[in-house]
């Protein structure tokens, strides 16, 4: 009888034990970046017209000879997305709203279509973020 209690309880602290490293794991957003810097995974919404998007998880490849970005992204849902993207500079504080403090954000806008702006955010201490900050137009 203790014997199977034993067992039972056993079995349960490990299923939950599972259950809390997938949502430790599951927890953050996702990014990933590559080592030199110019292609990462990082997360981007439209914005410029009145409407609230969501954010959307995105692949870019940084260009810095041109200071643009070219997206690519998974699903139908991702179509707005897709495409090379110029960069503008910092987008001001109130159209990035829910930012985290450690996170970077740049402006946007989709090339052949200057009125289509987005903002890209990634973690402010990612190797893409440096790159995308030496890439923003310097202002004379």
């Amino acid at each position: 009888m203790l014997r199977g209690l034993l067992n039972v309880t056993s079995s349960a602290v490990f299923v939950g034990l599972l259950g809390y490293a997938m949502w430790w794991a599951r927890r953050g957003e996702r990014h990933w970046s590559s080592a030199d810097g110019l292609r990462c995974i990082c997360q981007m919404r439209i914005s410029g017209d009145s409407t609230e998007h969501p954010w959307r998880e995105v692949r870019l490849l940084i260009i810095p000879a041109v200071s643009t970005i070219a997206i690519t992204v998974k699903g139908h849902r991702g179509k707005p997305f897709r495409g090379t993207w110029n960069l503008l500079g910092i987008p001001h504080a109130s159209l990035i709203g829910d930012v985290a403090p450690d996170q970077q954000t740049f402006a946007v806008h989709k090339q052949g279509n200057n009125e289509q702006t987005a903002i890209v955010r990634m973690s402010s201490a990612s190797a893409s973020a440096a790159v995308m900050r030496s890439c923003l137009p310097k202002i004379s």
